[in-house]
């Protein structure tokens, strides 16, 4: 009895860590949490999945719900990022009934790591005509809008065709390789759309709402969620939230962005990991 309390209070902080990580960096956790939930506390990988899938609701959930407050949520671009997502995640799936995605996946890894240790080289300087270099050209394609943000006094555009692209490219990447689409967003939307750091993290969450109840609902009717194993990761998931939105108005965007980038070093280590040991 001591053990089983024991455990679930190990795995509640665990949850709340990564939870309160993944809040502020836009990612949710998931893709830290399942590995650690398989190797440290002997989930069977459906199990694992499921509940992390309805921890990240209310995690989620409240993240927005606080992020939203702040002005930090841009829901049109949440949507149309998501949208494509979905049907990516479809083909990425049938894709791999035709290709092998082991030898593609360190590759993945290895550009996911690239990725996040752009954010910590330093910015080259934009040119005497303000050029943003090729996917601020990109971005001016028709249909675009113009977001102002006038709570947080910024204001950034983005191609709708520009977004369809890059959420079916982030979709399709997910269901190929097996993994949350989430921690890809995040640095498409600070890298391609030049968004705030604050507003894309905020963006990303929200977009994780919509995922996670999809894919819980999947879960559920598979039989692949135990409330008995899944209740200390929605609570510790739930707290982390809180904590994590709280630490992300404290920061600096600059700040947030390096974070990111650990991030994402983290999420490429882990594949590589999950490589290895397969």
């Amino acid at each position: 009895m001591e053990t089983v309390i024991i455990i679930t209070i190990i795995l509640i902080l665990i949850s709340f860590t990564i939870s309160m990580f993944g809040s502020v960096v836009g990612f949710g956790g998931g893709i830290f949490m399942v590995p650690i939930l398989i190797t440290v506390f002997h989930f069977p990988l459906t199990t694992a999945v499921g509940s992390v899938m309805i921890s990240l609701i209310p995690s989620s959930l409240i993240s927005t719900y606080l992020n939203r407050k702040e002005g930090f949520v841009d829901f049109k671009m949440g949507i149309l990022l998501e949208i494509p997502t979905i049907f990516g995640v479809v083909l990425g799936t049938l894709l791999l009934s035709y290709i092998s995605a082991e030898h593609l996946e360190i590759l993945f890894a290895i550009l996911v790591l690239f990725l996040g240790i752009s954010f910590f080289l330093k910015k080259g300087k934009k040119d005497k005509k303000g050029n943003g270099g090729f996917f601020y050209h990109l971005n001016k394609y028709k249909p675009r809008y113009i977001i102002k943000n006038t709570k947080n006094h910024v204001a950034y555009r983005f191609s709708v065709w520009m977004v369809l692209f890059f959420g079916l490219l982030a979709g399709t990447l997910a269901g190929l390789f097996g993994i949350g689409g989430g921690f890809l967003k995040t640095p498409i939307m600070l890298k391609v759309f030049k968004m705030p750091a604050k507003i894309a993290t905020a963006t990303a969450l929200f977009m994780i709402v919509i995922t996670s109840t999809t894919g819980t609902f999947s879960h559920f009717i598979l039989g692949h969620i135990q409330f008995d194993k899944a209740w200390p990761i929605m609570l510790g998931f739930a707290a982390g939230a809180l904590g994590g939105q709280r630490l992300n108005l404290k920061m600096k965007n600059k700040t947030l962005e390096k974070l990111i980038g650990m991030g994402l070093v983290l999420a490429a280590l882990v594949m590589m990991s999950n490589f290895i040991i397969k």
